[in-house]
């Protein structure tokens, strides 16, 4: 049965306060397409009763499931490889630089699966292995499912055919399945934990490098502003953010500077 107008409406306000999460006009099909399978695993009949078990009871784990069935997890291996080049020719040799040393800490905010935080990985090991012995990279994901995911640190060959080079496969990847699993000294890097944007941060600590790419363009206005806020609370003098080359962070304070001129998604905190 499709969802009514009124279930559709209470379904949009429960993901926009618990995620904030935008579903808009015009996604009815993708919401029945992507909840209609929970039906039978939680036993009920329509959508309908569903979402208004959903909003009345909040029960955790139908919670939980609606979260990670709507979150789009959409990632890539060296997605935007620009990017990654920056990173690799400016912007982590800089970071070393400056931070003497010191063991520098990483977080990819909007993770999926993980690639993202597992290609920053890679990077530091094939290009920097004597530093990134003390990198830290921490992913964080809003779906558990896809936190589980990152720690399981297994990809299909579709997955790893898109943007990961061969070289760095026979590298950092082991034949396992239909697919690959990620080498120890590569998971050894990464830690994945569950961490909603949209709601207070806590015990994250202070990070040299974050990646907040493809996941602010599904925010309002507002809670880019918070996140923002929330972000320069973990940032020190000298920290670098990493945006999409569509996205950009609310900048009111002129807390942030370009690191190139031609690349507005890549800042520098100021502080």
């Amino acid at each position: 049965m499709p969802l009514t107008t009124t279930t559709y409406d209470r379904l949009s306000d429960f993901l926009r306060t618990e995620i904030a999460l935008q579903l808009g006009e015009g996604r009815r099909y993708l919401v029945e397409h992507r909840l209609n399978p929970l039906l039978l695993h939680f036993g009920y009949d329509d959508l309908d009763e569903l979402v208004s078990q959903l909003v009345l009871r909040r029960e955790p784990q139908l919670v939980q499931a609606v979260i990670d069935a709507m979150v789009t997890s959409e990632t890539s291996f060296f997605r935007e490889p620009s990017t990654f080049d920056h990173l690799r020719t400016r912007v982590i040799p800089r970071l070393f630089e400056e931070r003497q040393g010191r063991a520098l800490r990483v977080w990819s905010g909007a993770a999926a699966s993980g690639q993202e935080a597992y290609s920053i990985a890679m990077l530091l090991i094939d290009r920097f292995p004597s530093l990134a012995r003390t990198v830290n990279i921490l992913a964080t994901d809003v779906s558990l499912r896809m936190v589980q995911r990152t720690r399981l640190g297994w990809y299909s060959q579709l997955e790893t055919e898109r943007g990961l080079p061969q070289p760095l496969l026979r590298r950092f990847m082991v034949p396992d399945r239909d697919g690959y699993h990620v080498r120890p000294e590569l998971a050894a890097l990464v830690s994945a934990r569950q961490m909603n944007l949209a709601k207070p941060w806590q015990m994250l600590g202070t990070f040299d490098l974050v990646f907040l790419r493809n996941i602010l363009v599904y925010f309002s206005p507002e809670i880019k502003a918070y996140i923002a806020e929330q972000l320069t609370d973990h940032l020190s003098p000298g920290s670098v953010v990493v945006t999409a080359t569509a996205e950009s962070i609310p900048d009111s304070g002129g807390h942030f500077e370009k690191v190139l001129a031609a690349e507005p998604h890549i800042l520098r905190f100021r502080g």
